[in-house]
């Protein structure tokens, strides 16, 4: 007997939570959609763009919240228009991964309007832009945008270019690294010439959307005060204000404390589970 049986057989099996907490559970897994300020205002910006039919940058630092306003823009919209057909697709998000090369970029487009993703990278292209007019594609909005290889670019201008689609193109990327990329190819410097930023929260926001995950997101039985004392303070810390490590930790938090059977966040389970992020105050102290 190996010694992983060995450890398995001493432990056994997982026991699973009380069905009511495993619903709770659930629910805290699936991403949170908050109607938010800052979330509207980067909406208007990007329905702008839609009916404008341009180009921009959707920049931030990692964890700013861009890939969830993407999203909720991409459904948000084209809830809006699902009842002109069955067959239009106004928004069309995705997620570039890295060193991606032209191929992967037509497959990644072809997979989301699900048409098939065999041929060479001539036989994408057609079909991509075939599948781009025939679903009436508004907006293409490419996240991680940084990850697309230099000669990529070359297609994504021939996508936007198309008199025939005229569509907007978002990208989405970390404020440094897409600009490194997008100023290597003065052609795409010219073509995305409009920014948005999705900025740190300052400190009113930030309470202010602590206070909103708590009652809105988290909504456990009884009150955490995660807007109050040294919890607020080292929560503040150990999230560097940004939103997407705030819901990780948050959440992360919600379901650990209720696995052990408490009926709010617990101050010393948050503070294990913020001590544990590799961004931790406490760890780059050491």
């Amino acid at each position: 007997m190996t010694n992983t049986q060995t450890v398995a057989n001493q432990f056994g099996g997982f026991e699973p939570p009380p069905a009511e907490i495993q619903a709770e559970i659930e629910r805290l897994s699936r991403q949170p959609y908050l109607e938010l300020n800052r979330v509207k205002n980067c909406h208007d910006w990007m329905y702008e763009l839609l009916m404008s039919k341009s180009t921009g940058l959707l920049v931030g630092a990692s964890r700013s919240g861009k890939t969830v306003t993407c999203k909720s823009f991409e459904e948000r919209y084209n809830k809006f228009k699902s009842g002109k057909g069955k067959r239009i697709k106004p928004v069309v998000y995705i997620q570039i991964p890295v060193s991606c090369g032209s191929r992967d970029f037509f497959i990644k487009i072809l997979k989301v309007l699900n048409k098939p993703t065999n041929g060479n990278v001539s036989d994408l292209r057609e079909r991509t832009l075939d599948a781009l007019a025939i679903h009436q594609v508004e907006m293409l909005i490419v996240d991680e945008a940084n990850h697309l290889e230099i000669k990529t670019f070359s297609d994504l201008r021939h996508v936007y270019d198309e008199d025939e689609l005229n569509l907007a193109v978002l990208l989405v990327g970390t404020t440094n690294r897409l600009h490194a990329v997008v100023q290597r190819d003065e052609q795409v410097v010219n073509r995305f010439l409009e920014e948005y930023e999705l900025d740190r929260l300052d400190d009113k926001e930030f309470k202010q959307i602590v206070g909103i995950w708590e009652r809105d997101v988290l909504r456990l039985p009884e009150p955490s005060n995660l807007t109050k004392g040294k919890t607020f303070t080292t929560l503040k810390t150990a999230t560097n204000k940004l939103i997407g490590r705030l819901d990780m930790i948050l959440r992360k938090s919600a379901i650990r404390s209720l696995r052990q059977g408490y009926k709010k966040v617990d101050l010393d389970i948050l503070q294990q589970v913020m001590s544990s992020t590799k961004w931790s105050y406490e760890r780059k102290r050491k």
